[in-house]
């Protein structure tokens, strides 16, 4: 059995810190992913948008574009060797406003997702930069950035003509782990967007 001097000297342990503010950044995430369907499954009446509305989520500014359906991602053709792959597409406007670079596939990732029927949350698989189609590795701040995310679907995946994507709220705490250290914590479901889907399924390489 650990003896109560043991465990204060791993509660002072930095290692130990880090470890317990991932394990608790987790749970919040996960428990946040619940997310943007009631317990009937019905949609939350969340704000709804459509393209070129910006909404800001707190640690950023989300302007949607436009969205598209395809047998390949963005920047490539269709894989012979699978010619049905599927993959949705969400052309968006990002602007990091947290005041510093953070990683690419951080916030972005965890917080603008693909909802389905039950209000259930799927976050995209890749993000690629729009200009080059190269994998978005960084947010500066107050640099917008074209960015697609993408989502694989199986093969056959009915998509609705126009899909819904979630945003997820996130606010800074100054005060977010068990070291005091501060950072910006998801929250709630904030807003809905809604675009009409491009079927671009019968091209062989990307326009």
């Amino acid at each position: 059995m650990v003896g109560k001097q043991e465990l204060i000297e791993k509660a002072r342990n930095p290692w130990w810190q880090a470890a317990a503010a991932v394990a608790l950044l987790a749970l919040v995430i996960t428990t946040a992913l619940g997310g943007f369907g009631d317990a009937s499954g019905k949609p939350h009446p969340l704000p709804r948008s459509g393209a070129d509305t910006t909404l800001r989520s707190g640690a950023m500014a989300v302007t949607p574009r436009r969205t598209w359906l395809a047998h390949y991602r963005p920047g490539g053709r269709v894989d012979p060797a699978d010619p049905q792959a599927l993959y949705l597409v969400l052309e968006a406007d990002i602007e990091n406003l947290t005041g510093r670079s953070v990683n690419g596939y951080g916030f972005l990732r965890e917080d603008v997702v693909l909802v389905d029927a039950r209000g259930e949350p799927t976050r995209p698989d890749v993000l690629q930069l729009a200009d080059d189609h190269s994998t978005l590795t960084g947010l500066q701040p107050r640099l917008r950035q074209r960015v697609e995310l993408v989502w694989s679907l199986p093969a056959g995946t009915a998509v609705p003509a126009q899909p819904l994507f979630g945003l997820f709220a996130r606010d800074y705490v100054a005060k977010a782990y068990l070291n005091d250290q501060g950072g910006w914590m998801q929250g709630a479901p904030m807003a809905l967007m809604q675009l009409p889907l491009r079927d671009l399924r019968d091209r062989v390489v990307a326009p």
